[in-house]
């Protein structure tokens, strides 16, 4: 039987083993200011700032306070449109859209440099199995 000790020394093997600049990167990319520059520079229609909030899971109103910090460091602007002033339209600036191409370059590149390091089927096999981990995890 597995050890209460054995769960221990797993657990500091497991947090050890985790590649955090890499997972960092995707990350960022996946929540606050990362995740409205990626989800923005992938859009081909305006986007509300309530649809981000809902993308997110968050609150309007921490939504509101990251795109005021956006917007004052010259990544996206916000307007109302005519049809409904009570909306909130979120677009990208070109810093903006410049900051969204490095961070996904930035991944890719990441991405790129650790299958050149490991190899793609070892990749595959970890997929496969971090796979089956965040299943058991999530019964």
């Amino acid at each position: 039987m597995f050890t209460r000790e054995e769960a221990i020394e797993l657990i500091g093997r497991l947090y050890a083993c985790r590649p955090k600049d890499y997972f960092g990167k995707i990350d960022d990319s996946r929540r606050g200011s990362g995740f409205i520059l990626i989800c923005l520079h992938g859009s081909d229609h305006d986007v509300l700032a309530g649809e981000l909030a809902k993308e997110l899971n968050v609150s309007t109103a921490r939504i509101a306070a990251l795109l005021k910090t956006m917007e004052k460091n010259g990544l996206v602007e916000r307007f109302h449109p005519a049809s409904d002033a009570r909306q909130t339209v979120v677009r990208l600036t070109a810093a903006g859209n410049d900051e969204a191409e490095k961070l996904k370059e930035c991944i890719i590149e990441k991405t790129m440099h650790l299958v050149d390091r490991v190899g793609r089927k070892d990749l595959d096999e970890f997929i496969r199995i971090s796979g089956k981990i965040c299943e058991a995890c999530s019964e």
